[in-house]
């Protein structure tokens, strides 16, 4: 009670009934257990034989406040295998139903006190820091979201707070409360059951005390804990770890296999490209994709009395340790040399330059004179001539020497070998390549067989390859145009020369490859049919020169029948250059192959040339002509004209374009039958006196209907045929066209395929594409190649990595049939590919390291330790020290202590064992103590008593998890 300034009494009532903070925080934190179900009566259970290294962890996240301050707060446990449990309630995990005890006085201990005491897995590789230190399966963490707890007295309000709660709830689960910065891990917890408490403490230095660094001085410590007198029969049982590391790994030449590009020479740039293209791109990492080697020895409960380690002397020597354990820190920035590389070409995709900015053409201002030097008579032209190769190729060679461009960013040596690469058959020894080639690419072939892009060792697959080196390692994108212009030449050259393209398919374009690969079976039909074209002329005027010598009484009706067939030829090549826009150019078909059974034309008394058959190829059975005797004759006609892709979808949108109107339709109509009309005039100029149902007979049989007639006067049977109904519509095209055909035989009719004009288009399509357009046609082949190449190197070497390679061989398939293009989707394909490069990389510097490629008794259990090392965290050592895998281990340290990275370990100082030299200082050393003691006093139940010590060159860190008997507290 107070007085005012009036002098009036003022009273002042405190409500003790009101909740604090303290108690506020402690109520949610018990909520928050009864909702996990966290307490006596739930399912947590020790598991006696829960391997904690491949379990699997659930957690569950709350937040509570204390005091306006955020507190988060989260249940580890490792998932059970009871999927009834679990049904019940979606949210609470549990443990699988623990095994029966060892003994009885086990049975009134929680589940964690029997973790501690019974811990199968010491040395947990990759769980939770609390599991690693405590060994335990289940465990809540309280932490503060925002900020660190550093004052002592905040640090036990919260202790505090958890014992209540863990008490209040009968909580079974160890609870703890994370102190000071995150960084340091500091954790303080309570754990309470029905006859004892436990405290988990612990203590963490910067430093390692210099009493306490060995096992004599931590059982020192332990005993002292726990008030352990000298002359009690209870023994510690101690299990020890040292870790010895190979630091510095990629500093050792022998330590792992440095592999370039396909080609090597000159240091950084490579000039020696493989005709096979097995290892044309490179392939690896740029440094060691192993960071670094671990090998732990280790010492599992064995009695204090058994190992001595103090300041004098010590036991723990590695190669005396009866467990041996290896683990493997992977680089994880390690780039790889044929993920870069196709990445780099990739990005050639987003380039918006033309490749005469690429290779820095003339100026605008020399460009504008240069249609007036091409009227000048005076100036002397020395254009590029194309790549001659041997008559077929060998000619290149003495092109790019005769005329040597000492800024062309590819050298020139290299670039020959490059042109010989793509055009294999330029080395005059295209049998014995095709032999390799055949062998190395039978199995890629089925992989590949639905991509769309080209096949394996192609021109335009061994360019894709060349053009990623080149790209790599020659300058990018300048030497990218260098090599790309070369290859439009080498096509010009070889049009001009009527030399088939090497590695196609022959015959029409094929649709399920990709449309570069088409627009080169395009050029090659184009050549095929000037060559055809070209052997014709010869064989008529070979035929006209024989009949000149050997026949010199030819009547002139002979000469005029072989002169009117060279005319008519060499019109076909007049026609070409004074009618081009109309397209008057004229088939010659092959007179080599086919043997014309055709009498040669008649001329009459007036000068008239008759009506003579022509172009017959063979008898078409027995059938005869309806309005004569004279038997029907297969004519030879024109093939049909080779479409691609484009061109396919370019007539079909024009045919669309059309309409539907009678204009639209009747011009449709005669675009379609173009060929008809052809083989129509064909049929005509073979069987003179013909008519549409003779046609039909032969071209369409179903539209020609046979009937068996009896003749009124004679009573014989007769076979008569009329045209089926849809022949007999008005108006109907055949008709029509029947009605316009002329008797002109294949060889002088207007050519269906022309040749000269589609070469020519594929040329200009080739000149005028642009580096992103390049860049993108030939990265699939690239990415295809590298998918082979990764297959070849992995399936073999890494079973486990079979799976993988599946999936990638499917991405990539799915991504060339995709219908819109984009380089994007090709570098994921590629990022897909960087992992499995890795994984390939460190399989081989393993085997490299362990010496597996030399063939011995135990190289493949070697070998099978290798494989483990890349797919386990953790592999144990069979055989320690003694067997064949610990042999190869002392001989790696062996020969990386020689190298002289790290300093010889022995651990005596008034022993030379040359043993332990061979292994480095251990880098860290870890104890476990453990025991049933009583506590606090002798009378006390016997709980299980622990402490884990953790040093390395950075921490020191104490662990301790003391259980005391309170039954009669």
């Amino acid at each position: 009670m107070s007085e005012s300034e009036d002098g009036t009494d003022i009273f002042e009532i405190t409500d003790f009934t009101t909740a604090s903070e303290f108690e506020r925080f402690v109520a949610q934190l018990e909520e928050v257990i009864h909702e996990w179900k966290l307490t006596t009566n739930s399912r947590y259970s020790y598991t006696k034989d829960l391997d904690i290294n491949t379990a699997k962890w659930q957690e569950l996240t709350d937040e509570i406040t204390f005091a306006n301050f955020p507190f988060g707060i989260t249940f580890y446990c490792i998932k059970g295998e009871d999927s009834q449990s679990t049904s019940e309630n979606m949210n609470t995990p549990t443990l699988q139903i623990s095994s029966e005890l060892s003994s009885s006085k086990e049975g009134l201990w929680a589940p964690a006190l029997k973790e501690l005491h019974h811990n199968k897995q010491e040395f947990p590789s990759k769980v939770h820091c609390l599991c690693r230190w405590y060994g335990l399966a289940s465990f809540v963490v309280i932490y503060p979201k925002s900020y660190s707890i550093s004052d002592e007295s905040r640090i036990n309000m919260l202790v505090s707070a958890i014992t209540v709660a863990s008490q209040t709830t009968s909580c079974v689960v160890p609870l703890f409360v994370q102190s000071l910065e995150p960084s340091r891990k500091f954790y303080t917890g309570c754990l309470w059951s029905p006859n004892s408490t436990t405290s988990f403490q612990m203590v963490h230095l910067n430093r390692v005390p210099e009493k306490f660094k060995n096992l004599c001085g931590l059982l020192d410590v332990f005993k002292q804990k726990l008030n352990m007198q000298r002359d009690i029969q209870t023994k510690a049982v101690v299990s020890v770890r040292l870790t010895c590391v190979l630091q510095d790994l990629e500093r050792n030449v022998w330590s792992w296999p440095h592999e370039q590009a396909g080609f090597l020479e000159d240091g950084a740039k490579s000039t020696v490209l493989s005709l096979t293209g097995a290892n044309c791109l490179p392939f690896g990492t740029y440094e060691d994709s192993i960071e670094n080697l671990c090998l732990y020895a280790m010492w599992l409960n064995m009695s204090e009395d058994v190992l001595s380690d103090n300041s004098a002397n010590s036991d723990l020597e590695p190669l005396s340790a009866p467990i041996w354990t290896t683990q493997v820190t992977m680089s994880k920035e390690v780039q790889g040399l044929l993920t870069q590389c196709l990445l780099k070409f990739a990005n050639l995709c987003d380039s918006k330059e033309s490749f005469g900015q690429a290779v820095g053409t003339k100026d605008d201002n020399e460009l504008a004179d240069a249609l007036e030097k091409l009227t000048d008579p005076h100036t002397q032209y020395n254009l590029p001539s194309l790549s001659r190769v041997s008559r077929v190729v060998s000619n290149t060679r003495s092109r790019l020497s005769s005329h040597p461009q000492t800024d062309s960013p590819i050298p020139l040596d290299f670039l020959n070998k490059i042109l010989l690469h793509v055009f294999p058959d330029a080395s005059g020894e295209e049998g014995e390549v095709d032999e390799i080639l055949s062998e190395e690419t039978e199995g890629l072939k089925e992989v590949f067989k639905f991509y769309k892009t080209a096949p394996v060792h192609s021109p335009l697959y061994n360019l894709a390859v060349a053009c990623c080196l080149v790209n790599h390692s020659y300058g990018g994108l300048k030497a990218v145009a260098h090599l790309w212009h070369e290859f439009v030449l080498e096509m010009r050259y070889r049009l001009d020369n009527s030399i088939l393209l090497p590695g196609l398919e022959k015959g029409l374009p094929n649709l399920s490859q990709g449309i570069l690969y088409q627009k080169l079976q395009m050029l090659n039909c184009c050549i095929e049919t000037k060559i055809s074209r070209d052997q014709n002329v010869s064989t008529l005027h070979e035929s006209s020169t024989d009949n000149t010598t050997d026949k010199p009484e030819t009547s002139a009706e002979g000469e005029g029948v072989i002169s009117h067939e060279i005319e008519s030829v060499e019109c076909t090549e007049a026609d070409e250059a004074a009618d081009e826009d109309d397209n008057e150019e004229f088939f010659d078909c092959e007179a080599d192959s086919i043997e014309d059974n055709s009498p040669a034309p008649t001329a009459s008394s007036d000068g008239a040339i008759a009506l003579q058959p022509q172009g017959r190829l063979c008898l078409l059975g027995e059938q005869k002509l309806m309005n004569s005797d004279e038997f029907i004759y297969v004519p030879l006609t024109q093939e049909p004209s080779p479409m691609t892709e484009d061109m396919l979808e370019e007539h079909a949108d024009m045919l669309t374009r059309l309409g539907t109107s009678s204009s639209g339709s009747s011009l449709r109509a005669r675009l379609q039958s173009a060929s008809l009309v052809s083989d129509m005039e064909s049929f005509k100029a073979a069987n003179p006196g013909c008519v549409l149902e003779d046609f039909v007979r032969w071209y369409s049989p179903r539209d020609f209907i046979e009937e068996s007639v009896i003749e009124k006067d004679t009573g014989n049977t007769v076979e008569k045929g009329c045209l089926s109904k849809r022949m007999l519509v008005p108006g109907n095209m055949w008709q029509e066209a029947w009605s316009n055909a002329k008797p002109i035989p294949a060889k002088r009719q207007k050519r269906l395929f022309n040749d000269t004009k589609e070469a020519e288009k594929v040329l200009h399509l080739l000149a005028n594409l642009t580096p992103a357009q390049v860049a993108l046609h030939l990265l699939p082949m690239a990415c295809q190649s590298a998918i082979g190449q990764i297959k070849k190197q992995g399936e073999d070497l890494v079973p486990s990595l079979a799976p993988s390679i599946k999936t990638l061989i499917s991405q990539l398939e799915r991504v060339t049939r995709n219908s819109s293009q984009s380089a994007g989707a090709y570098i994921d394909c590629i990022h897909s590919m960087h992992s499995a490069e890795l994984v390939i990389s460190r399989a081989k510097s393993l085997f490299l390291k362990f010496g597996c490629d030399e063939v011995s008794e135990d190289s493949e259990d070697v070998r099978e330790f290798v494989l483990s090392l890349l797919t386990q965290e953790e592999v144990k050592v069979v055989g320690g020290a003694r067997g064949p895998i610990g042999k190869a281990l002392r001989n790696l340290f062996q020969k990386h202590m020689q190298s002289g990275h790290q300093n010889p370990y022995s651990s005596s100082k008034d022993k030379s064992d040359m043993g332990s030299a061979v292994f480095p200082k251990p880098v860290a050393k870890e104890y476990i103590l453990r025991t049933v003691a009583p506590r606090p006093t002798p009378y006390s139940q016997q709980l299980p008593q622990y402490m884990r010590c953790v040093m390395n060159g950075y921490e020191y860190r104490l662990c301790g998890a003391f259980s005391e008997d309170s039954t009669f507290v």
